[in-house]
Formats: structure tokens, sequence, C-alpha cells
């Protein structure tokens, strides 16, 4: 069985982030990166342009950092017999300590998202739950593994890097505060590069490895909750703080990426039984 003793979805650094472990740790570990990052591969540092995973075994040196704008990642840490994970690993051809790009990683991502939900509500069926999604997870990445290029759209790497520093600070103003709640829609922002809308969204994805529209969903919920937990307001006028003309849109986008209602996260904010 795999267990999933720690786990975290949309970690966001604004400044930047690095993670140096010379002597790894306890835990297997599935990190996904959504940013371009640099990272130690057999005694080097590599840079990768875009969205990827990275996998390590307990202690592996780890190595992984990007300061040159936002940093955001999901990861878990893992745990299984001896020799379980190596064995599933190699059955699905997936290296250890070596980025992986996959194009669309939306599936992937969706499921390090339940994880996470789950890891903080520790049902009766816990550890069944959380083996049968690791396995998904693991899997479902393993499937994607040779999708690397946008299949609408075949970027050069020159044209993606052309892009990159007007976008990163596009992205770094949509996860500010509550800068996402006053994004209408993808127009304005296709607008503001001065590009088509279906171009604009699929030269984001190719960067991010992420709709911008997941972005702008992702970046909402966290300012929610962080009104949630820091201000004494209803939730209909903390759902409309957040751009939401619909309470129980709201409360379904919420319970989706949070795995509860807004109610519920207070009462667990505030230790209620």
């Amino acid at each position: 069985m795999i267990k999933i003793p720690y786990a975290g979805y949309n970690y966001y650094h604004q400044d930047g982030w690095e993670i140096n472990r010379p002597n790894g740790i306890r835990f297997y570990s599935i990190i996904r990166i959504r940013n371009p990052f640099y990272y130690l591969e057999n005694g080097r540092i590599v840079f990768v342009d875009r969205a990827a995973f990275l996998f390590y075994r307990p202690a592996d040196p780890e190595l992984f950092y990007y300061k040159d704008g936002p940093y955001t990642d999901d990861w878990i840490h893992l745990e299984a017999e001896e020799g379980e994970l190596e064995e599933l690993f190699d059955s699905l051809g997936l290296k250890f300590a070596r980025a992986l790009v996959v194009y669309d990683s939306s599936e992937a991502s969706a499921i390090m998202q339940s994880i996470a939900a789950e890891a903080r509500k520790k049902s009766s069926n816990h550890d069944m739950i959380m083996d049968s999604l690791a396995r998904l997870l693991i899997y479902k990445i393993a499937d994607s593994k040779g999708e690397s290029v946008d299949p609408k759209r075949d970027f050069t790497s020159g044209t993606l890097e052309s892009y990159r520093p007007a976008f990163n600070r596009l992205r770094g103003r949509i996860y500010q505060g509550g800068e996402a709640a006053r994004i209408e829609n993808v127009s304005v922002l296709a607008e503001e590069m001065n590009m088509s809308v279906s171009y604009f969204q699929h030269v984001y994805k190719a960067l991010y490895g992420v709709p911008v529209t997941r972005d702008l969903i992702v970046s909402r919920i966290e300012y929610a909750a962080y009104l949630l937990r820091n201000r004494n307001a209803g939730i209909a006028v903390i759902a409309a703080a957040c751009g939401y003309d619909s309470v129980e849109h709201f409360n379904r986008q919420f319970k989706k990426l949070k795995g509860c209602s807004p109610t519920d996260y207070v009462k667990e904010q505030h230790g209620a039984k």
C-alpha cells in the first residue's frame, strides 16, 4: 500500500523559491513545478523552460529553484514497502531525479488537488483512498509523459522565451491578492498582450502547463480562503469580493479546490467540532 503522510497544492512564492536537501528526506516525493526552474541532475544544474514533474527517492539529493519570478508547485510525500515504488516507476518508464515535461498536466494537477484535500480529511477510508489516488496519479503521469508539445501549436523555444517576461509579470499579478477578482475574463488579458484570445491561451498553457482560467480560479479561491481566515464577513460578501456574482457557484468552486464548503472551512480554521 502507498501512503501519503504529507501533501501540498498550489504553494505560491511571489519572489521565487529554493529547495536544497543534499541528503534528501525520508519519503519518496512527487513535485509538480508550474513555472520554469533549475534543478540538479547528475551533478550539474539544468534549466527547464516550462512546467514539469520531479520524482525523488528517499535520500536522493534534492535541489530545485527559481528566483527570477513567482514560483508555484504542488507536492506529495509517499511511503511504501521497500522496492514497491521503484518497481512501479521502472515499469512505467518514469525516472527519479530527472525532470519530466508534460504539456497538459491538468488531469494530474486535479488528482494532486484531491490528494491535498483528502490529506486534511482523515476519513474512515483514508488509507485506501490515498493509495488509489497515488496510483492513479502515477499512472496518469506515465500516460502523459510523451505529451511534451502543444498538440494545437508547436511553439519554438525562442518564441516562448520572447513571451516569458511579460507573461511572468502577468501571472504574478493574477496571484497577487484579490487581483484575479478584478479580471472579468480572459479577453481582457489577451488584449493587454495584443493577442487573440485563442493565441493568448495557447501561449499561457505552453509556458505554465495549465490554462489561464485555472490559475484565475485558483487565485480567487486562495484569496477567498485568506478572507475567510482573517475577516469577519458573510459568505456572500466574500464571494462578491472574489469576483463571484453567484454564491452557489462560489461554494461549488471553493469545495472543489479546498475539499470542503466555505462554512466548514471557517469552522475548521476556528477549531470547531
